[in-house]
């Protein structure tokens, strides 16, 4: 190489953060953190920490994440008094977080530790601010999950693929590589399971960019046995219903009324028309009675014969155009929150100003 010439430069050290939040992993935590350690340590000059949170467990998760952390400088264990919520330990890491790179993980390794970095470098290749691992993506699988639970998590995430600002196969999915600064522009409040959505909520509002890894799913078999339906309360099944169907309507709350004001509005303009045309042929076989009276007796004979179409077409019609009026107003209302929270936001952060 002459002089003149630039010397390459240097790859750039991946700063990268593992996330591993648990309650109650007794069971599998201890296996889980060996395979996640051996492969970060198998990436050559690799920049990382994992950080371990023990969200308030009554057995002895959080002592075995102590006894993995001792000696290991590039492992921290943070601790919750009790338990809070998965959202809850997933914001206390990200606040103690030093990566550019941040990835989370499931306790049990649902998804094999080889995701850390398939995420991590798909922000890179993909030139954006969150990768989503996903099963349900081209390319993606699901091995031995029950199938109520397969069931459920597929329809949820179609219904909220439907309602997401992003056209993601897998919006409920924890295991994901994020950008350090959609976190620090991000206000977050969820304690339980909605924080992810809450995050492509919000992330979509400042415009930052989403993809999806193709990813397996794999439960093992006592994990499996346990959400069998036969030992899973009918009351935790509805509550899951419940929450995917909260977490739609909170990021496109006037779909739903613009959906039934159409259905109301739709067959009711068609009557109204149904009924304008046999008002016409009315006013046609009495127009020898002189042009008022053939109004008159035509509207008449419309009334008697087709009183219940009158009655369902005007209820239609005005239910469905209310709807519709209401649909706008929370349009209007989730537009000017949307620009609260982005000028709030820039306040916040005020390196967003700049782009």
């Amino acid at each position: 190489m002459s002089p003149q010439e630039p010397s390459p430069a240097k790859p750039t050290p991946l700063k990268l953060s593992v996330v591993v939040a648990a309650y109650n992993e007794e069971p599998v935590i201890g296996r889980s953190l060996p395979r996640i350690v051996e492969e970060l340590s198998g990436r050559p000059g690799a920049d990382w920490e994992l950080l371990l949170v023990d969200d308030g467990s009554t057995d002895r998760t959080g002592e075995i994440m102590e006894e993995f952390a001792r000696g290991r400088e590039r492992v921290r264990v943070l601790h919750h008094r009790r338990n809070f919520g998965q959202g809850r330990a997933l914001r206390t890491a990200f606040d103690q977080a030093r990566g550019e790179t941040i990835v989370t993980l499931d306790a049990d390794l649902s998804y094999g530790p080889e995701y850390i970095f398939r995420l991590a470098d798909a922000l890179e290749t993909h030139n954006v601010e969150i990768a989503l691992a996903s099963p349900y993506a081209a390319g993606g699988t699901v091995r031995n999950v029950p199938f109520y639970r397969h069931f459920l998590s597929r329809v949820g995430n179609l219904y909220l693929a439907r309602m997401s600002h992003y056209r993601v196969s897998t919006s409920t999915c924890v295991v994901r590589a994020y950008r350090r600064e959609v976190l620090d522009a991000l206000s977050l409040t969820s304690d339980g399971m909605e924080l992810q959505l809450e995050i492509l909520m919000k992330a979509a509002m400042l415009n930052f960019r989403a993809c999806e890894v193709p990813a397996e799913l794999a439960w093992d078999t006592a994990k499996a046995k346990d959400a069998d339906i036969r030992r899973v309360s009918k009351m935790r099944i509805l509550r899951t219903i419940r929450l995917y169907l909260m977490l739609g309507w909170l990021q496109r709350p006037a779909l739903l009324f613009v959906v039934v004001g159409l259905l109301l509005v739709v067959p009711g303009a068609y009557m109204a028309l149904a009924l304008l045309v046999r008002l016409l042929q009315g006013i046609g076989r009495h127009v020898g009675e002189g042009a008022s009276q053939a109004v008159s007796s035509a509207l008449e004979d419309v009334f008697r014969q087709h009183t219940y179409s009158l009655a369902f077409c005007g209820a239609f019609l005005l239910i469905g155009f209310q709807l519709l009026i209401f649909a706008m107003v929370l349009l209007q209302n989730k537009f000017y929150f949307e620009e609260l929270f982005r000028l709030g936001q820039n306040r916040r952060d005020p390196r967003r100003r700049d782009g």
